[in-house]
């Protein structure tokens, strides 16, 4: 016979609930300000667009609008769309071959594919500058045969092609990340029973393997597209007016920093646009890559390996070869061989802003995670959910100006004469660093939200069961299982951080030069063959932080979970 529920048993489960929330409520305050502070940039760059401006900004932002804003826009259209094209077949079939087929040498290519993002878009545009002049004598046989509106037509598409290609080669590993995870799992179960019915290898991969991977594509892409909409050091050197580099232009050449705000806001909208898109379109569809019952990759012979070798040293040549053999020769008959204090002094202000960066989103984004974890409140799942897009959708020159936006704000509240206001107002690198951290925060607390969600609920339960605040849970249970996790974020932030050109060109002090800052200096003195030194240090530390994260890193997650 059953008995009978004890009297005090719903008195007791509401006491215990009463309790955990208690203990949350301060780390919710936390967590909220955290987030409300990283979000302030982004929402002083939306109130520029919004608020439309008055006095001398209304002239200066019509003289914009008419000869800058809509060419700026068609060049930015142009690259991203070309850029996520090419990406997408350098990565796809890369991405293929690694997961679902068996050949000599897969581990190693698995890893090599990856490196290229070691090395910055404006680093590779640098590098190409020898064999972009090869082509000027063809370029000036035109102009003699065929006239000047030619010339300039060809001579446009000429740049155009370089960008693209530049881009492609260096930026398609996050399109081969995502489809790699994509064709591993479900989707090579699927694929076997497809073949197994009598489908060819193409057909397989056009109904079965690429509708699958369609979310991770399109989220690849769209993290392409981010970056070459954030970029300013490649476009700049090769002469396109892209959106970030009419910011620039419109900041520092024409001293219209209310017209650069505005500017940025309406690209912030433009692209907010498009990650509601990007949301809307993938839904609630995702991917599965769980390893229970995958049969085993067909073996390839002697003619599929070389293909498969091809296919994926294509890009891990054009990536990251070529730009490092080129460096290294220039570095060999570089005539600035005293340069090694200089390298030294920004690669130690690298590491510095770096480190800190790193640390600052990873406390960050644990406790915004965290709270959105144990609360599981919806307004607590939509502000982690919006951290974690707004930073990394807003490229380095709108964050740039919502972080003047908000200093400026900042100054009429607390005037520099007050000991806060000379504290907080006059040190550059301070607002460096934050504009840096609502940047790559994202990074943080997306690896840590897809980390906790392979830990089962029930583990949370239990430990609440036997008396543990969701604080101690978190250290002693979620901690040690999002460590892998955590380490991968750690060095993704880290070496975003060290190319990151944009924001630290806007925000840095006069006397602070990292390693990309320095690098872009020389570059823009005509000094081509002396950016090799820094280059290379810079590639270098980014390709040990990619290596590490590939080989023991975050993907290894999956498989230590119980």
């Amino acid at each position: 016979m059953q008995k009978p529920p004890k009297a005090g048993s719903d008195a007791l489960v509401r006491s215990r609930s009463g309790q955990i929330c208690g203990s949350l409520l301060s780390w919710r305050i936390l967590a909220w300000l955290c987030a409300l502070t990283l979000f302030a940039p982004v929402v002083c760059v939306l109130w520029e667009a919004i608020v439309p401006g008055h006095g001398s900004d209304a002239g200066s932002w019509d003289h914009v609008r008419a000869n800058l804003l809509w060419p700026a826009i068609r060049d930015t259209a142009i690259l991203v769309a070309g850029v996520c094209l090419f990406s997408g077949l350098l990565g796809v079939p890369a991405a293929w071959c690694i997961s679902t087929l068996q050949f000599r040498g897969r581990g190693l290519l698995s890893v090599l594919l990856v490196l290229p993002l070691a090395v910055p878009p404006y680093v590779a545009a640098f590098a190409s500058t020898e064999a972009r002049e090869a082509f000027i004598p063809t370029l000036a046989q035109i102009r003699q045969e065929m006239g000047v509106d030619a010339f300039l037509m060809i001579e446009l598409i000429h740049r155009f092609a370089w960008l693209i290609l530049i881009f492609s080669a260096v930026l398609y590993p996050y399109v081969f990340l995502a489809c790699r995870s994509a064709f591993s799992g479900s989707s090579r179960r699927l694929a076997e029973a497809s073949r197994a019915l009598g489908s060819g290898g193409w057909a397989t991969f056009r109904k079965i393997n690429l509708p699958l991977a369609r979310p991770a594509l399109v989220a690849g892409l769209f993290l392409v597209a981010m970056e070459v909409i954030n970029d300013y050091g490649a476009v700049h050197h090769l002469g396109i007016n892209t959106m970030t580099v009419t910011i620039f232009r419109t900041w520092f050449s024409l001293g219209e920093l209310e017209t650069a705000r505005r500017l940025a806001g309406w690209m912030l909208l433009g692209i907010f646009t498009l990650v509601l898109l990007e949301q809307w379109q993938r839904g609630r569809r995702g991917f599965v890559s769980g390893q229970e019952g995958i049969p085993p990759r067909p073996k390839c012979g002697v003619m599929g390996s070389i293909i498969c070798w091809l296919v994926c040293l294509i890009p891990v040549v054009l990536g990251l070869l070529v730009p490092l053999l080129i460096l290294v020769q220039w570095w060999r008959a570089s005539t600035m061989p005293d340069a090694a204090p200089e390298i030294f002094a920004a690669a130690r202000n690298s590491l510095f802003l770096g480190v800190g960066v790193t640390l600052a989103c990873l406390l960050l984004g644990l406790v915004i995670a965290g709270v959105a974890r144990f609360t599981k409140r919806r307004s607590d799942r939509l502000m982690a959910h919006g951290s974690g897009i707004a930073g990394y959708a807003s490229p380095g020159a709108v964050m740039a100006a919502g972080v003047f936006a908000l200093a400026a704000a900042l100054r009429a509240w607390f005037p520099p004469e007050s000991w806060l206001g000379a504290r907080l107002l006059s040190d550059s690198l301070l607002w460096l660093g934050f504009g840096l951290t609502a940047r790559y925060i994202a990074i943080a607390i997306q690896m840590a939200k897809q980390s906790q969600s392979l830990i089962p609920l029930v583990n949370d339960s239990a430990s609440s069961t036997l008396g543990r605040s969701p604080l101690q849970s978190f250290i002693s249970i979620h901690l040690p299982l999002m460590r892998p996790a955590l380490a991968g974020a750690a060095i993704l932030i880290f070496v975003d951080v060290c190319k990151e050109l944009p924001l630290c060109l806007m925000l840095r002090t006069f006397d602070f030069e990292t390693l990309g800052t320095w690098t872009w200096g020389l570059a823009d003195q005509g000094q081509i063959w002396a950016t090799a030194a820094p280059s290379l240090v810079l590639i270098l530390t980014c390709l040990l932080g990619l290596t590490l994260v590939e080989m023991f890193g975050w993907r290894h997650q999956r498989r230590r979970q119980p």
